[in-house]
């Protein structure tokens, strides 16, 4: 058997950490001494390096005591592609911020202003709809739990969508934890649980790619810009309308029309 300091050193685990993992029952020595050392089978070694691994893919200790509490490789198997799917999608996002910074860095050594935006504007006059929709506040962090609740809704009740989904922002005041959305459908006039939307001007643009945080903000600052310069006011709550999206689509096909109702 292993001594705690032999297994620490063959592991490159600290004492520290395998005490706290004997103390919540992730990896216990396999025989403790009546004067307190821990031991440790050669066998265990297999078992810390499969909890150093795990841990590298970002599980965390309860998920993988779970794993080794009840070892299944098709489980396991799942978490690991849903761990996969997860760090892609934080490759994507960095390798954004780094291409974003690139061209910062161009630009600068071109002396141009980093945050001077070019964005098209234009005035669209809209048709009054009908659509059906899911309101609530939420943390803008489980924004995709509108539509999967929309979506769920519209099977229940046996309702077909006429268009493109639609996220209306109804709050005064931004606020990333309470924050009032509304996500829809366009629906024929008279279904059951259905709300007219007004027609009229609205002051547009379009977002071609991926959901940026940063590129829906400069084009909300953008079309502000442009309704205040041109002598217009906000007359309603924006909204998104995804004309192209979904799972099926590669985000950088995504492209979404953002859209404020104006008036004079």
């Amino acid at each position: 058997m292993l001594t705690i300091g032999e297994f620490s050193r063959t592991c490159f685990v600290s004492k520290k950490t395998l005490r706290h993992y004997d103390e919540i029952g992730l990896l216990r020595p396999a025989h403790v001494a009546e004067n307190g050392y821990r031991y440790y089978t050669a066998d265990q070694i297999r078992t810390m390096r499969l909890i150093l691994r795990l841990k590298s893919y970002g599980f965390s200790l309860p998920e993988i005591a779970a794993h080794l509490a009840y070892p299944d490789d098709e489980l396991l198997s799942q978490a690991l592609f849903e761990k996969h799917r997860l760090l892609e999608a934080e490759i994507g996002k960095a390798q954004r911020v780094l291409n974003r910074m690139e061209q910062d860095i161009e630009k600068l050594k071109r002396s141009i202003d980093i945050m001077k935006q070019d964005i098209a504007v234009e005035v669209v006059e809209r048709m009054p709809q009908t659509v059906f929709g899911v309101r609530r506040a939420i943390n803008v962090q489980d924004f995709q739990e509108l539509f999967a609740e929309l979506d769920a809704s519209l099977t229940k009740n046996g309702i077909t969508a006429l268009g493109a989904p639609m996220a209306f922002y109804h709050d005064e005041d931004f606020s990333a934890d309470d924050s009032d959305i509304e996500v829809a459908v366009p629906v024929a006039e008279g279904t059951a649980g259905s709300h007219p939307i007004e027609g009229g001007p609205h002051a547009c643009s379009t977002l071609s790619g991926p959901y940026d945080p940063e590129a829906f903000t400069a084009l909300y600052a953008g079309i502000m810009q442009w309704i205040d310069e041109n002598g217009y006011h906000v007359a309603g709550s924006p909204f998104d309308v995804y004309e192209k999206g979904g799972p099926d689509v590669d985000p950088k096909d995504y492209v979404t029309e953002i859209c404020f109702p104006i008036a004079k």
